[in-house]
């Protein structure tokens, strides 16, 4: 396989062509910024796991122009320092390389909980901030000549710290819209002295700080630089100048090109969801693999094996970058490598463990392996003596309480009600855009086949037969059903359960009751099937109803609704059923609204009798959607840790 083989950037031999791309590790690093253990063991894992080369967390190459109130790594001191060393040292006892990314700063996309009072956030022009553009007291100001001067110079010092700390390459942080990407692009850049004006001029930013890297750190050192070839936002960069802008970073001497696309306003690109298509933005790396001599980098949804190896047989890049597919499978490269592809926990691009763990403070970690980012404080620990176990439910809440069970040592049976495991994941598997979900099936599937564990299908459980199996403990994970419609029984009424089941809605004019993100996947899976599809949202905003959903999972969902030229009604509630037609209410005022068919996309509700009948049982605990109806991380961590925590 090409992804087994070795590569060189620059000077820099990788044994294989899979990297880490690099991602916030928040709650990873010590109090103080520093890379401590649980940081080291985070980063090995992958290590272990086969990567050839591994790029942390972003590293400022200067805090002057940015001072941030919680604490980041800084190369200044000599104590962080001393961390990354004992990083790279363990990475290299793998055989894995150690890359550094280095980053100019935020600019105008500084959040706003990190802006230290009293200083004005900076970009290349004044500009406003992305999270707060209608309040001009966050916008940006300008960046004097002076002060970028100073900043493209720290990159060299930085670099050759970076350098004396075992560091093997340093990548250049110039995507997304960050501050050196503001300084490359004519949207956010209007300056007039040498750092601004025509596209040569706007890479003078980027073109010092990599001369000051040559110079500080040695030619020799390799750099990568990551940069989006086009944004996909009006005024911002186009295809053209970013296939332009490869040639000029070849000839300031970059040592690879890392290709991307997107910035914040179009974030579905940089941190595509699962909407986005396998190697998404592959085709984007092959075009800059036809101007430039460099190696090239290829990101975006490449944890599939199948398209990663095709990637680079097919001449579109070099190497392969994956992110959140190593949070879900440290083991990818290995499991590639021993033939076992079949075990890859798949990623299903939720941005639930990764991103919105962060944003809330909690450490990154993953949807689907808890374990990850916390791998020095989450341990299974074996049994003491022999225990029983019996799990109720065989959807991803149960199977990952079997699971846990059968690797501490417990004599695990689960009991699923249907003839399939999966539970609700097959429903949601159900459109052609989830394929994600119905990998996932088919990765349970496997892993319990592999483990000790007594599976028995069509199998209702009732309190009774609980009660005379006599296990040690049960785990009751019964899932949760939708609410029936508020309508009296009519053909042309189902829920989207029933339509995920294969019931298809009459005619072809179809409403959609409901703007939650279950009501937006149906919409889109049946204007897919040449449906005319209205949606009829309870709120009055742009989200819809699904503010509880990542960013931009949800602003790429809004973007298919649109695409599929998908009527949006907000504020709108169906009341009554009429004559080809529903009745509804809009801001107190009735309104007739013609279908065929009405699809009711309503809440889940808990399957919870079993669990009342037995509530009062000490060794029976119920976790997933029979509790309370949320998420597959929910699930997935409700097992989990549930199971870890028993007489550990």
């Amino acid at each position: 396989m090409k992804l087994l083989e070795p590569g060189r950037i620059g000077k820099m031999e990788l044994k294989n062509r899979i990297i880490m791309a690099p991602m916030g590790a928040h709650g990873l690093h010590d109090p103080d910024g520093d890379w401590g253990e649980r940081m080291r063991a985070y980063y090995e894992a992958r290590a272990a796991g086969g990567v050839g080369l591994i790029t942390p967390e972003m590293v400022f190459a200067s805090q002057a122009l940015e001072p941030v109130a919680k604490g980041l790594f800084n190369v200044a001191s000599d104590k962080h320092l001393t961390s990354m060393r004992r990083l790279a040292e363990t990475l290299h006892s793998y055989d894995c390389r150690l890359s550094i990314q280095l980053t100019a700063g935020f600019g105008r996309v500084i959040p706003l909980p990190v802006i230290v009072e009293g200083v004005k956030p900076v970009s290349a022009s004044e500009n406003t901030n992305y999270y707060m553009p209608d309040n001009p007291d966050f916008n940006t100001r300008a960046i004097t000549t002076e002060e970028a001067e100073a900043h493209a110079r720290a990159f060299g010092y930085a670099a050759k710290r970076c350098r004396e700390a075992g560091a093997d390459c340093v990548e250049l942080h110039g995507h997304e819209g960050y501050l050196m990407d503001q300084f490359m692009t004519g949207l956010w850049n209007r300056r007039d002295d040498r750092y601004g004006g025509s596209r040569e001029k706007r890479l003078t930013f980027a073109r010092e700080a990599i001369e000051a890297i040559q110079r500080e750190a040695g030619a020799d050192f390799p750099i990568i630089y990551r940069f989006g070839i086009k944004h996909y936002l009006e005024g911002g960069r186009e295809e053209e100048e970013g296939l332009w802008i490869a040639g000029e970073l070849e000839n300031m001497g970059v040592s690879a090109l890392h290709v991307d696309a997107g910035c914040y306003e179009t974030g579905w690109w940089p941190h595509p969801p699962q909407y986005q298509p396998p190697g998404c933005m592959a085709d984007l790396a092959g075009k800059v693999k036809k101007v430039s001599t460099l190696p090239v980098i290829a990101v975006g949804r490449l944890h599939y094996p199948e398209t990663a190896e095709r990637v680079l047989a097919e001449g579109k890049a070099d190497f392969i970058a994956i992110g959140r597919g190593l949070l879900s499978e440290p083991e990818w490269v290995n499991k590639v490598q021993s033939g076992r592809t079949a075990e890859i926990r798949p990623c299903i691009g939720c941005h639930e463990g990764c991103l919105w763990q962060m944003i809330a403070g909690e450490p990154t970690s993953c949807a689907l392996n808890p374990i990850t980012g916390h791998e020095t404080v989450w341990q299974l620990i074996p049994l003491k003596k022999k225990r029983s176990l019996l799990v109720v439910g065989g959807g991803p809440a149960g199977i990952e309480a079997a699971r846990v069970g059968a690797e501490r040592g417990f004599e695990v049976t689960l009991w699923e009600a249907s003839d399939r495991l999966g539970g609700n994941l097959w429903l949601a598997a159900k459109p052609d855009f989830k394929h994600d979900i119905a990998d996932y099936i088919q990765y349970l599937n496997g892993l319990v086949r592999r483990l000790p564990i007594d599976i028995v299908l069509n199998k209702r459980a009732i309190a009774g037969d609980i009660q005379s199996f006599g296990a040690d403990y049960v785990i009751l994970a019964t899932g949760a059903s939708m609410e029936p419609p508020p309508f009296d029984a009519a053909d042309n009424v189902l829920t989207a359960i029933q339509v995920f089941s294969g019931r298809e809605p009459q005619g072809k004019k179809i409403l959609i009751m409901g703007g939650g993100v279950i009501a937006c996947e149906t919409a889109v899976y049946l204007a897919h099937q040449g449906k005319q599809v209205t949606i009829c949202a309870r709120l009055d905003s742009d989200d819809l109803d699904m503010d509880t959903v990542d960013h931009n999972n949800r602003f790429m969902l809004l973007e298919m609704i649109k695409a599929a030229n998908i009527r949006v009604l907000r504020g709108t509630i169906p009341v009554k059923l009429g004559k080809n037609g529903v009745v509804a209410d809009h801001s107190g005022v009735e309104k007739k609204i013609p279908m065929d068919s009405l699809v009711f996309a309503g809440r889940l509700f808990s399957e919870n009798e079993l669990s009342k009948s037995l509530e009062k049982i000490s060794n029976v605990i119920s976790i997933g959607d029979c509790v309370k109806p949320n998420t597959i991380m929910d699930a997935v961590w409700g097992g989990f840790n549930t199971v870890r925590e028993i007489e550990k």
